[in-house]
């Protein structure tokens, strides 16, 4: 198809395409940046134009143009325009632009501009979101189905489950979820307490606003050197900042940020909201920047405090809300408020143990709360009388205390038995762990305390990649059970569902905002190319186009303000998008158009991702989970603006020579 174009082209010099005597070194670049001109027959039908509508005034195309200097996108439709004296224009464009010009080479679309009345610019109104009750589908029962999640589990790393011989879990939000309007709330009010009780804070911080556990998601990074939360996308660059609960504009964020890299991130100033038990810390902590940014001069004992010191103070009042029972003892007293029921579980445990694998626990918390919580979602045991210990059936090991990520990394850690049978939960030495024979070690009982990871692979018998790991927390469970040990792992995000969901809610805004972006990188291509024609000519004093240049500039610079009226309908269509998401942080797993930080973590280090643990249960054990296809830009070469471009005008001109000679050449569709 190239050889032919590049002959058709050839062709096209004799017909004087050019509208001068030109060769084929100038006509070539020239008709595959700008097209066919003006001066033969063929003209009429490879050029495209633009038509300003007037007021009163009706069209039906194919129209006339103004300009020969035209981008293929830029062309009309047959579609019938009106313009109304209601200075509202509403037709079925292949999009329209806030100037009111046709714009097509975009799927169908329904666009509105509406006339603002003061500067004489329109604003883009699409369709409205969501699903047309035509497209949502419904199962027997009348239930709309598959436009919702539906608990899959997805896979970034092939993973054949025939091949692991140990399959493990995390406890707190993985096999056991917490409600967080609850259990947060417990966390944030207990913590306000010893903030203001042990270390120095006013007792006017009790007034601050109460925890919202929707303020907040994962991925973002608090920067504990400057009192800012920031989420930024996979190559670190700073989309959205607050510094405590003041947002950052742009200025203020390339400041301070422009020239940080990716190790930069990584240095101990900087501490990331990778698990839901970090949501309170960073709430508190930015209330409590801006409060202590307010009142230094107020309060006197706060003048010592630095935002590292906040943040230090923060996590020290949370870690001994855990301690103390203050968190703890109120779930152990009722576990229903607290904890969310997920059916699932147990078939799911039963299934693994029934295929011939062992199954594990390694849970930081400690066993009396341990025991509490594993009662209640799998046995469904609430009340302290009916706890007993028939869920440790379920498992081969229990390991409580572990103390991850250094579980993962320190193999000098010891490992202690608990008594667990005896209700006192005494803890016993376990010096010889790693020499007395495992069956004998497991005889005696299967709840431990501490260790490392030699203990339990020197138990279970098993290593590294025969290992399937599942949690929620990205650097302990994931990161380092993955990089130390080479450990398969499965990425417990709870919010996911809620990230389907929405995406498929707003799948119509969703494709509006890719045309918008592929209308606009193609604009950019298009004054691209016509700025490298006059800078052409600009060095040649003998260029063919030098009669051409005002006509060309006049091109260009219309092709500029198309470019500013899309871009700024694709920054307003983009930022809804995202706010429907989140109306603060946008959608979890990106960053504009870019995977976030959170979402490059998840691709490198979660073999599987997956919104709640049972998801696994809706498989077989054996199941083989493959990977999809993963796409570079040289994969997508066909969609990139110049191919696109390229193609479209070479239709153009097999056309006009068709036209012109009367010879089907069969490229004209």
């Amino acid at each position: 198809e190239v050889k032919q174009t590049m002959v058709l082209i050839y062709r096209a010099c004799s017909y004087s395409m050019c509208g001068v005597s030109c060769p084929l070194a100038v006509a070539m670049p020239f008709l595959l940046a700008v097209g066919a001109s003006t001066a033969s027959a063929a003209h009429e039908h490879a050029l495209q134009g633009r038509l300003q509508p007037k007021r009163g005034a009706s069209y039906a195309g194919p129209f006339a143009f103004s300009t020969p200097f035209l981008p293929a996108r830029l062309r009309p439709g047959p579609a019938e325009r009106t313009v109304s004296e209601k200075k509202k224009l509403r037709t079925t464009f292949l999009a329209t632009t806030t100037q009111g010009r046709a714009i097509s080479g975009m799927r169908s679309m329904s666009m509105t501009a509406v006339d603002n009345g003061s500067s004489g610019e329109a604003v883009l109104k699409g369709p409205p979101m969501g699903r047309r009750d035509d497209e949502i589908v419904y199962d027997e029962g009348g239930d709309e189905k598959f436009q919702r999640y539906q608990g899959e589990v997805f896979c970034n790393r092939a993973l054949n489950m025939r091949r692991v011989m140990a399959v493990g879990f995390d406890m707190d939000y993985t096999l056991a979820q917490y409600n967080p309007q609850s259990f947060e709330l417990l966390a944030h009010r207990g913590a306000m307490d010893k903030l203001v009780n042990f270390m120095g804070y006013p007792e006017e911080i009790k007034d601050l606003p109460d925890y919202d556990p929707n303020f907040f998601q994962r991925g973002l990074m608090i920067d504990k050197q400057r009192g800012n939360i920031i989420k930024m996308d996979r190559h670190s660059y700073v989309k959205i900042a607050y510094h405590g609960t003041t947002p950052m504009n742009k200025e203020q964020r390339t400041e301070i940020y422009g020239s940080f890299t990716q190790k930069d991130f990584s240095a101990g100033i900087f501490a990331p909201i990778d698990t839901l038990f970090s949501l309170p810390d960073a709430f508190m902590y930015s209330q409590l920047v801006t409060f202590v940014d307010a009142n230094k001069d107020t309060f006197t004992q706060l003048r010592s405090k630095s935002y590292t010191q906040i943040y230090a103070d923060v996590r020290r009042s949370v870690d001994l809300c855990h301690r103390d029972g203050v968190i703890k003892d109120m779930v152990g007293l009722n576990p229903g408020k607290y904890i969310q029921s997920e059916a699932g579980i147990v078939d799911m445990l039963k299934r693994y143990r029934a295929s011939g694998r062992k199954v594990f626990l390694v849970t930081n918390s400690l066993w009396d709360y341990t025991n509490v919580v594993m009662n209640h979602i799998i046995l469904g045991f609430s009340d302290e009388k009916d706890r007993n210990l028939d869920w440790l059936k379920l498992f081969d090991i229990v390991i409580v205390g572990a103390c991850k990520p250094q579980f993962f990394e320190n193999d000098k850690l010891p490992l202690f038995r608990v008594h667990a049978e005896d209700g006192l939960n005494r803890l016993s030495n376990m010096d010889n762990a790693l020499f007395d024979p495992p069956q004998d070690t497991l005889a005696v009982g299967k709840v431990f305390q501490g260790g490392n990871w030699q203990h339990l692979h020197y138990l279970l018998g098993v290593q590294g990649e025969q290992i399937v790991y599942a949690g929620d927390h990205m650097f302990s469970d994931v990161i380092r059970g993955k990089r130390s040990l080479g450990w398969r792992t499965v990425l417990v995000i709870p919010e996911l569902e809620q990230e389907v969901d929405v995406a498929l809610r707003e799948h119509v805004r969703r494709k509006r905002i890719q045309e918008l972006r592929e209308l606009r990188d193609e604009l950019d291509e298009w004054i691209d190319r016509l700025s490298l024609l006059l800078v052409s000519c600009e060095r040649d004093s003998n260029c063919a186009l030098t009669d051409r240049e005002i006509a060309i500039e006049t091109e260009r610079e219309k092709a500029l303000e198309e470019l500013i009226s899309v871009k700024t309908a694709f920054a307003e269509e983009l930022r809804l998008y995202h706010e429907s998401f989140h109306p603060v942080w946008g959608q979890m797993l990106k960053v504009g158009y870019q995977n976030s930080r959170f979402a490059q973590q998840v691709q490198s280090y979660a073999c599987l991702y997956t919104s709640k643990v049972s998801n696994l249960g809706l498989v077989s054990p054996e199941m083989n989970f493959r990977t999809q296809l993963d796409v570079m830009p040289h994969d997508q070469l066909e969609e990139t603006p110049i191919r696109r471009i390229l193609r479209a005008r070479a239709r153009h001109l097999y056309k006009a020579l068709e036209a012109d000679t009367g010879e089907d050449y069969g490229r004209s569709q």
